[in-house]
């Protein structure tokens, strides 16, 4: 399983290549003062790496918003530990972006219960509808670790670009309210080459993730990027189930 990890991420990162070394490029070659533009840089680029891993097989989606992931955890695990290193790199190389970041505002652990608590509010009626039980397929509770890491590591990555880095800089523009308003729709419209042109679902998609970006910017305004976190992260660890015949 370990060795299959490894070729099924380095055919990743391959992939990816091209696309990452042109936007590292744009990016490279904006100024600093166009805060924005880098801030939009850093989405698409986000954006390429996420909506990628569909045609890879590394993850699908179905018409109920049932979201399958691929069973191998090992995979799993290595992308949620990249993300949290793209984070530590960014902290390092990007100064200037993170003083946009509010990782957390208030009390930490009321603002992490909030947020657990608002993202088993998304997740946990789509559980529910979905005609799978996950714990009954075969090594779901093997693969459940890695996907734990998957879901809180690279929705933090997704949550310090959006919440963290377009809130907090819209904040400096707008409203908080407004701020966060933006970022929810931004989340969405983000989602939108995943709904309509890497898979075909359209609208459910579209409205799930306004929803989500939502409530993720709203627990950000209150409470911070490591509320969100918890929000986003457990929306989508309680909708996931292992991909059936891959591992």
């Amino acid at each position: 399983m370990i060795a299959q990890a490894i070729v099924i991420l380095l055919d990743y990162a391959l992939y990816l290549i091209p696309g990452l070394v042109l936007f590292g490029l744009w990016f490279g070659l904006t100024p600093k003062a166009l805060t924005g533009t880098r801030i939009l840089i850093l989405l698409m680029a986000f954006v390429l790496m996420r909506d990628v891993m569909t045609p890879l097989r590394l993850w699908s989606l179905k018409g109920d918003l049932q979201i399958s992931f691929l069973a191998n955890p090992f995979v799993l695990a290595t992308l949620g530990l990249s993300s949290l290193g793209l984070i530590a790199l960014s902290a390092r190389l990007l100064p200037d972006l993170w003083q946009l970041v509010v990782l957390s505002k208030g009390r930490r652990l009321t603002g992490v219960a909030l947020g657990v608590g608002v993202g088993g509010l998304i997740g946990l009626p789509l559980r529910l509808c979905q005609a799978t039980d996950a714990a009954m397929l075969p090594g779901y509770w093997a693969w459940l670790p890695g996907m734990v890491v998957l879901a809180y590591g690279a929705n933090m990555l997704e949550e310090v670009l959006f919440r963290g880095f377009l809130q907090g800089h819209l904040e400096q523009h707008v409203s908080a309210l407004r701020a966060a308003l933006i970022s929810g729709v931004a989340f969405a419209a983000c989602h939108g080459f995943l709904a309509l042109s890497v898979t075909s679902l359209g609208w459910p998609i579209l409205l799930f993730t306004l929803v989500e970006g939502l409530a993720c910017g709203w627990v950000r305004m209150r409470h911070g990027v490591v509320a969100s976190t918890a929000t986003h992260g457990t929306a989508i660890l309680l909708m996931a189930v292992p991909m059936v015949g891959n591992g």
